[in-house]
């Protein structure tokens, strides 16, 4: 007795497969940069949380702040 396999299972594993060879990401750090550059990102973000250390209502937003630029592990 010989077992059947849909079309669509086997679509489906043939996804699978080519899935599989892809690389993915398993987490995003933030680019190196030089030491002027780390500055530039960081004291402004040290300034605002010093600044509402004190207001524990609500978190500190950075949204106006420069961002790090993240990318992905090899």
């Amino acid at each position: 007795m010989r077992a059947r396999i849909t079309a669509s299972t086997l679509k489906r594993l043939e996804t699978l497969e080519k899935n599989r060879s892809k690389r993915k990401p398993v987490a995003m750090f933030p680019r190196l940069v030089s030491v002027d550059d780390w500055g530039a990102v960081s004291v402004p973000m040290q300034e605002r949380l010093k600044a509402n250390v004190k207001d524990i209502d609500r978190a500190v937003d950075y949204s106006d702040l420069p961002k790090l630029e993240l990318v992905a592990s090899k």
